[in-house]
């Protein structure tokens, strides 16, 4: 004879499990069209939003909509600390609420949100005399991206005395989690020292640049490379070999300096590991 558990009839009876399928759906429906009108003004107010007369309440879910926006330009606000204070409060939020409308939130995380503002403000037209701040933004997301990295013990910068010379040329170099390379023909350093931080250490011109972002401990560190240096650095992370990346850029750039180069990488502390290839 089967047994049949003591809590049976409880499960059956637990609150919503006897819910309608229909009577979901509609909830959902519900649901959608509140938090659409949340982005959208034009979205009338939803069923379920009513004054103490009963009617729907356009000032009361326009306080939804008011909060929501507000959060949401603030965290906008939060994860692009420089481009905020170049165009300035009023114009930043304004911007901002264009941008949210068009693109919401996908996930939770607002620390993550902001992946397309760098592509939403270069094709913005108010904006088009000003294209240096799409590479603005694109280095806050990067920086951004480093600081949440994953954590990675970065080699020290004398790594290299561990492995034989004579296989130096199939060493394998791979980079902590935390990392970005960032590339500009607009003088990034001088901006980002402006606004964020004057901590941006190395070769630095004034126009064409190369920012590495890395975080091989607690604080995010930049480090401006030369175009022949980014290069081979890019080569580096992809998993090209000491040897095959050096062969690669010498030719295209006059005057690189391999020992320079892995030099100033190594010293950025950007490597989590360095391998010989079999």
């Amino acid at each position: 004879m089967s047994q049949r558990s003591d809590n049976t009839e409880e499960n059956v009876t637990v609150k919503g499990y006897g819910v309608p399928l229909e009577d979901l759906q509609l909830n959902l429906q519900h649901f959608d069209r509140f938090s659409d009108g949340l982005m959208n003004p034009e979205v009338p107010v939803p069923d379920g939003v009513v004054g103490r007369d009963g009617h729907p309440s356009e000032k009361r879910y326009g306080v939804y909509r008011n909060n929501v926006m507000a959060s949401l330009i603030d965290a906008l606000a939060a994860n692009f600390p420089a481009v905020h204070d170049l165009v300035g409060r009023d114009y930043f939020r304004a911007l901002a609420a264009e941008f949210i409308r068009e693109n919401p939130p996908e996930q939770p995380v607002l620390s993550e949100f902001g992946s397309n503002f760098s592509e939403f403000i270069g094709a913005f037209p108010p904006l088009a005399d000003y294209p240096y701040l799409k590479d603005v933004v694109a280095m806050e997301w990067a920086w951004l991206r480093v600081y949440h990295g994953a954590n990675a013990t970065a080699v020290a910068p004398d790594v290299l005395t561990t492995v034989d010379p004579a296989k130096l040329g199939d060493a394998v170099f791979t980079p902590i989690p935390a990392y970005r390379l960032v590339y500009s023909r607009f003088p990034l350093n001088r901006i980002w020292k402006q606004t964020r931080s004057d901590h941006v250490e190395g070769f630095t011109p004034e126009a064409d640049q190369a920012i590495l972002i890395c975080r091989p401990d607690m604080d995010v560190t930049l480090t401006g490379l030369p175009q022949d240096v980014a290069a081979f650095a890019d080569l580096l992370f992809f998993g090209k070999t000491l040897g095959e990346a050096a062969e690669a850029v010498a030719p295209a750039y006059e005057g690189f300096d391999l020992s320079q180069a892995l030099g100033s990488l190594l010293s950025a502390r950007v490597f989590a590991r360095v391998d010989v290839k079999a």
